[in-house]
């Protein structure tokens, strides 16, 4: 089992390393992307070239240190291996601090910090981010007090109007590329929690069911039994159990195949879900035999369903078999006798069975 487990994980783990190196390389474009917009500020007067270098080169080191750990597998030590919250709290200080530092483009630092806790509260839990909010707020009426300046929008002539529009710009498309990606993981998390649901269902009824004929199997049927037992024992109520069994299945194989014998017992599992009434449940209980727990019915009243079922057996349609093929089936009841066991109970059902069998098949026998 863990031979066939652990190409798995290391699957698993491949995908989500390559995962945070991809969200590290965006990282990295976005400070360089708001490189380029200090940059323009320089170009029409603003400030020096100073904090475009400074703010790029602190930002793009910062993502190529955290893509060092990453492959070298370090972050797997963190409980938190894509480092969101640490990369997302050092980038909010690096804007503090820029704020004190260059106090002349202070909006584009705000507007970046916003940027930041967007991405931070679609990543991690509602209270880090609100703690992590709370750090920032502090943090930023600091760097007001220390630079002793308003956050300011450069507006001196039509040039820096012009940059400052295209760095909202800028900062609305990143909004809206969030929210798209947000939306998308939603959609993702909604897919795959439906698969998810929908292969626990199939693992539940692979549990529940017979692979083949997609009845009870035994295991779900010694459990119903169980529980009518109980009932039964402490209420007084009867059911009875039928042991059904294919007449001369084995020639059925031996001369037609193993996928005729897989069709005859698919057919017979129809053929019993049809006729079962709604209290009954019946399952396959091994090879050809078939197990059918009759609530509410004595022994002798068991006959009435079983006789049903052996009618419509006849009428089916068995030409998936073969032309002109048909099977019947013995079967032995027994009722259930207050303070027995369950394998007392199936044994006086297999017993009655056993005599069908022996005085010419095809027909029903009472323990």
């Amino acid at each position: 089992m863990m031979a066939e487990t652990a190409p798995v994980s290391a699957e698993r783990a491949h995908k989500l390393t390559a995962q945070y190196l991809r969200n590290h390389r965006l990282v990295a474009a976005s400070y360089a992307l708001d490189g380029f917009g200090m940059l323009l500020f320089w170009l029409v007067g603003t400030v020096s070239w100073m904090p475009a270098l400074f703010y790029t080169a602190i930002g793009i080191g910062l993502c190529l240190v955290a893509m060092a750990i990453t492959r070298l597998g370090w972050n797997q030590r963190s409980r938190d291996p894509s480092l969101v919250l640490p990369l997302s709290m050092i980038s909010a200080v690096l804007q503090l601090l820029c704020m004190v530092l260059f106090p002349q483009i202070n909006f584009m630092y705000v507007l970046i910090l916003f940027v930041v806790y967007i991405s931070l509260t679609l990543l991690v839990p509602v209270r880090q981010a609100i703690v992590a909010c709370i750090f920032t707020s502090l943090g930023m009426l600091l760097a007001l007090g220390l630079s002793g300046t308003r956050v300011r929008i450069p507006d001196a002539n039509l040039a820096e109007q012009l940059v400052a529009l295209g760095f909202f710009a800028l900062t609305l498309l990143r909004c809206i590329y969030l929210g798209t990606h947000n939306t998308r993981m939603t959609r993702q998390i909604k897919k795959r929690s439906a698969e998810l649901a929908e292969l626990t269902a199939k693992v539940e009824r692979l549990a529940l069911h017979d692979e083949l004929t997609g009845l009870l199997n035994r295991r779900s049927l010694m459990t119903i039994l169980a529980e009518e037992q109980q009932r039964a024992d402490r209420m007084g109520t009867k059911f009875s159990t039928a042991i059904l069994d294919l007449d001369k299945f084995k020639q059925v194989n031996d001369t037609m195949g193993h996928l005729a014998g897989d069709k005859t017992l698919q057919i017979f599992a129809r053929a019993a879900q049809h006729k079962a009434r709604e209290t009954d449940r019946i399952g396959r209980y091994g090879g050809e035999e078939f197990l059918m727990v009759l609530t509410g019915t004595a022994a002798d009243a068991a006959r009435i369903p079983v006789d049903r079922l052996r009618e419509t057996l006849e009428a089916s349609d068995w030409s998936e078999v073969g032309p002109g093929f048909g099977i019947t089936f013995s079967c032995g009841i027994a009722g259930y006798q207050s303070g027995e066991t369950i394998d007392s109970l199936i044994k006086r059902a297999d017993d009655a069975l056993y005599r069908a069998k022996s005085e010419g098949r095809n027909c029903t026998r009472l323990a």
